[in-house]
């Protein structure tokens, strides 16, 4: 048994995969931690020991071995190595350590105890917990097995020293340089150890306290992550994430922009949808952003000498005058003494252009928006050349620059028409975002809010896009603005152009702001982007800042001179007067037609004048100054011939106005001319007077007496009629409603009065017949001067106390004299005109009209009938003349049918009108009695069932709203008499 234990020990202690048994989690459940599951595990080793009793608990304390013979120290060792590997098996720590330090008394320094040792620690150390016993155990294998475990444990002591504090930070990169020199097809080597050293280096870059110490580290972390890269590629693997990222913030951290956006790209691709690429995405619209301000400040030159100021002047006043070859040769010197000079640039290609050498035009117009992106006019010349002159092949990059023009002055709508015809040809839905875009800008009266036609013809010029430009460095005695607040304005522009954040931008221009408060440029950048923001006070208020700074600004004239173009247009010419005098052709176009739209048709005229001379087609308004002055020239043509006709037409329009206030039919005779407009209007006049004269006008005489009389609640009770013919007072700050119709139409009694009065005059329209109730019908234009008087009644109560005893009395008398109108006399005349209208006289002459429109329709055409056989004086009876004709003629039509189809000719019908008197009820009715020879079988029974296919359902609906009736009679000399009776009317005294 002793011979077996010591063999065991020796295995134990010499076999390499014995010795990696301690640190693997053992067999028994009871050992593992949740989560663990998929770790491998250790095959169990036979222990020749584990059958041996263990000695009690009570003994089980380790005593200082004496007197022991070294067989003796080795067997008791091996014995507590043995017990040490069973416990962790079985999942017994406190036991297993116990044995394992009993061992390293035994053989102090020896490799396996320690190593056994320092992966229990490290088991038994709580997660994120630096396990510092367990690394001093492995570091005292460097001492004692330096060639052995000592190896093959580095790469876990790195891994916990990473779990540690800065403690260990010098010792693990040392320790993980150590590991990276191997071989990377070594056995055991971590394929991330690079990348363990590159994160070391660059906090130990961190904490540097020299620049020079702190570039080195990071020189030194990046050319191991260079090495980690070569590894991965070798080895088939992609890159980690982390040392990714790491590698992409060393490099922004070295200043190397496009080398960290290369980086982010590659960590997008390869981990789409983790945290991680998430903030590569992040970081990669900031770092472009950053590439494209340093590439404006590097382009951006300063301001040209005086001698090209002067010589661009006389340029521009060369240009006008028409002399383009003085203008190019002053351009060109110009340029030539100042190389950097955006404005020289685009003017001489606008001369290019005109000249027809498309292509040196398009090169000047390329070069003057390099050299300044924020000239709206350069971009959008080149875009109208692009358009103009390449027949569709450069379309892509008309688009271009049109956009970049309309994103610098959103103000200029007709930018949308360009670029709708544009896209048209390729994007028809960016085509359709322009000109709705145009159409919800433009004025209603803008003559370009039809869609412009093409207008490009053929390709005649080329431009080469492979071509570089060559753009001359600035000179380095040029002014310049500050290169902070250069810096600032760029990448305000970026913000808005690249990403579209008009919040950033204006914080940054803010900033700006508080630093420069003299430079007029940043008053105009802020003043830009409030206004995309749609805050057109605050950009006024800015452009008008920047105009108290510097005057003779040409752009922010003409800008300001369109926003206030609706609000407040006086101001608006002022500024367009005096940008058209800086020379802007923009402005003098708007300023021509600001005046022609204030009839100041002269100046207009010889402002349109000067505009065509200066500006030319490629100029965004060119097309519409033209059409201009086709229609000034059509309107002056028409008044040089037509001044009498003028002369009369002065006379003739007030003269018109007048007729048209006096004209028109009262009640009465739109009555008469229309008897179908009767039961509407029956209806409407019932209306009115049961709301309106009834219920709410009737006692207005009461509330005068009252207040003639000064009772106590006379007051209040004015207040109440006051409230309900004319609502309650809108706030604090409105008495009384505004004056005319419109302003009380939705208030009170009064509205709903002159509601009804609209519906009546409706009714007129209808019936072609233009009702004037105002003024022509007494009825109607009493009652609305009887509102109109009472208007204001409201006031009384709010009458300063000296002056309300008098007001009373007025009042008094007001509501007096309106109630008669209102609560009587109207009252009377509207029952009267009700009652007029729903009696109707049945005498022998309205029965033959009926019977003519009968036997007019298409279906008796071809058919001989004879003239009716009307007998009887008739009487009157209470209906709708039109239901009576309605029912009158569908009796007709059916007993005309009937005998067309079962009567001897010649057809006749015979028609009697009796007055017939009930001997019980003394009441009297007039019986329409229609008589035919038919043979067709009709009865009472056939007459209830409503007889709906020959068409008497309407017939029957309307004699029951008249308590009317039907029958079928027999009569001498006639096959039946079909009979409808109405109550008579009975007349008055």
């Amino acid at each position: 048994m002793r011979l077996g234990a010591c063999l065991f020990a020796h295995v134990l202690w010499a076999s390499p995969s014995v010795a990696a048994a301690a640190p693997a989690p053992t067999v028994s459940k009871a050992g593992k931690k949740p989560g663990k599951a998929d770790e491998p595990t250790i095959k169990p080793v036979y222990d020749p020991l584990a059958e041996l009793p263990l000695p009690p608990e009570e003994d089980s304390a380790f005593e200082e071995p004496g007197g022991l013979t070294p067989e003796q120290r080795m067997e008791q060792f091996n014995v507590s190595m043995s017990r040490a590997a069973r416990f962790e098996r079985e999942g017994r720590p406190d036991e297993a350590l116990r044995e394992y330090n009993n061992a390293l008394k035994l053989q102090p320094g020896d490799p396996g105890a320690l190593r056994g040792r320092a992966y229990l620690r490290a088991r038994r150390t709580r997660e994120n917990t630096c396990p510092r016993r367990a690394i001093d155990d492995l570091k005292l294998l460097r001492t004692y097995d330096p060639r052995g475990l000592w190896l093959a444990e580095r790469r876990t002591l790195v891994e916990w020293m990473g779990r540690c504090d800065e403690r260990y930070d010098d010792e693990r990169l040392n320790l993980a340089l150590e590991i990276a020199e191997q071989d990377p097809r070594t056995e055991g080597r971590p394929p991330e150890i690079r990348y363990t050293v590159a994160s070391l280096l660059s906090k130990q870059a961190e904490k540097a306290v020299s620049t020079r110490e702190r570039d080195s580290q990071r020189e030194a972390a990046l050319k191991q992550l260079d090495l980690y890269r070569r590894d991965c590629t070798a080895g088939g693997r992609k890159p980690g994430a982390e040392a990714l990222r790491l590698q992409a913030d060393l490099l922004l951290e070295q200043n190397d922009l496009e080398g960290a956006i290369a980086i982010n790209e590659e960590l997008s691709a390869a981990y789409p949808g983790t945290p991680l690429a998430k903030q590569a995405k992040e970081q990669l619209d900031e770092l472009r952003l950053q590439v494209e301000l340093n590439k404006l400040e590097k382009e951006q030159g300063g301001r040209p000498s005086e001698f090209a100021e002067q010589s661009y002047r006389r340029a521009l006043a060369a240009m006008r005058a028409g002399d383009l070859d003085a203008a190019e040769r002053e351009l060109l010197a110009a340029i030539e003494n100042s190389p950097w000079y955006p404005k020289a640039h685009y003017t001489l290609g606008v001369i290019y252009a005109r000249k027809g050498r498309i292509p040196k035009a398009v090169d000047q117009l390329k070069l003057a928006v390099r050299m300044d992106r924020f000239d709206y006019e350069a971009h959008m010349a080149l875009g109208l050349v692009y358009k103009k002159q390449f027949a569709g092949a450069e379309d892509v990059r008309a688009i271009e620059h049109l956009e970049k023009a309309l994103l610098l002055r959103p103000d200029l709508h007709h930018l949308h028409i360009l670029l709708g015809e544009l896209n048209a040809r390729e994007n028809r839905e960016a085509a359709r975002r322009h000109y709705e875009r145009f159409l919800r800008t433009a004025p209603d009266d803008d003559p370009d809010r039809p869609q412009a036609e093409r207008a490009l013809k053929d390709l005649t010029q080329e431009v080469s896009p492979e071509e570089p430009l060559y753009l001359n460095e600035p000179p380095d005695n040029l002014q310049r603005l500050d290169p902070s607040l250069q810096r600032m304005i760029n990448e305000a522009y970026l913000r808005v152009s690249e990403e579209g954040d008009l919040n950033q931008a204006e914080k940054i221009l803010q900033r700006a702001r508080e630093r420069f408060r003299s430079e007029p440029v940043v008053y105009n950048e802020l003043a830009k982007v409030v206004y995309a923001q749609g805050r057109t006070g605050d950009a006024r208020q800015f452009w008008e800042q920047s105009l108290a700074l510097a005057e003779e600004q040409m752009e922010v004239h003409e800008r300001l001179g369109i926003l206030l173009e609706r609000d407040l247009p006086a101001q608006s010419t002022v500024h367009l007067r005096r940008a058209a005098e800086l020379g802007s052709a923009t402005a003098r176009f708007r300023l021509a037609k600001r005046l022609w739209d204030d009839y100041h048709l002269i100046e207009a005229s010889e402002q349109l004048d000067q505009f065509l001379r200066e500006a030319d087609e490629y100029n965004l308004h060119w097309d519409a100054a033209h059409r201009l002055r086709d229609r000034m020239d059509a309107i002056f043509l028409r008044i040089y011939l037509g001044a009498g006709a003028l002369a009369f037409l002065l006379v003739a329009i007030p003269a018109w106005q007048v007729y048209r206030r006096l004209r028109g039919a009262s009640l009465a005779q739109m009555l008469e001319r229309a008897p179908k407009s009767f039961p509407e209007v029956a209806r409407i006049l019932s209306l009115i007077r049961h709301e309106i004269l009834k219920h709410n006008t009737s006692f207005l005489s009461n509330v005068g007496r009252a207040l003639e009389m000064d009772e106590p609640d006379a007051e209040a009770r004015t207040a109440v009629v006051a409230a309900r013919l004319f609502g309650a007072p809108r706030d604090r700050n409105e008495s009384s409603p505004a004056p005319g119709r419109g302003s009380l139409r939705e208030r009170g009694i009064h509205g709903r009065f002159l509601g009804y009065v609209d519906e009546l005059q409706k009714v007129g329209r209808s019936h072609n017949i233009n009702l004037n109730l105002y003024r022509k019908d007494p009825i109607f234009s009493a009652m609305i001067a009887a509102f109109e008087d009472l208007r204001g009644l409201e006031g009384l109560q709010r009458a300063p106390n000296r002056e309300r005893h008098g007001l009373k009395l007025e009042w008094a008398r007001r509501l007096s004299r309106s109630g008669h109108v209102l609560g009587r006399k109207a009252f009377e005349e509207l029952s009267g005109v009700i009652r007029s209208l729903c009696i109707v006289a049945v005498d022998p002459a309205t029965i033959r009209e009926i019977f003519a429109q009968v036997v007019a329709e298409p279906q008796f055409a071809k058919v001989q009938i004879a003239e009716p056989q009307i007998a009887g004086e008739g009487a009157k009876i209470r209906v709708f003349h039109t239901d009576l004709e309605d029912i009158v003629t569908n009796v007709l039509r059916n007993s005309l049918q009937s005998s067309v189809l079962y009567s001897p000719k010649p057809i006749a019908l015979g028609i009697d009108l009796v007055t017939e008197m009930d001997e019980i009820t003394g009441l009297s009715t007039l019986a329409i009695r229609i008589k035919d020879r038919s043979t067709e079988q009709l009865s009472n029974e056939m007459l209830r069932g409503r007889y709906v296919e020959r068409g008497m359902g309407i017939t029957a609906d309307l004699l029951s709203r008249y308590d009317g009736s039907i029958a079928v009679e027999p009569e001498r000399g006639w096959q039946k008499a079909v009979v409808l009776r109405f109550f008579t009317v009975e007349e008055g005294p």
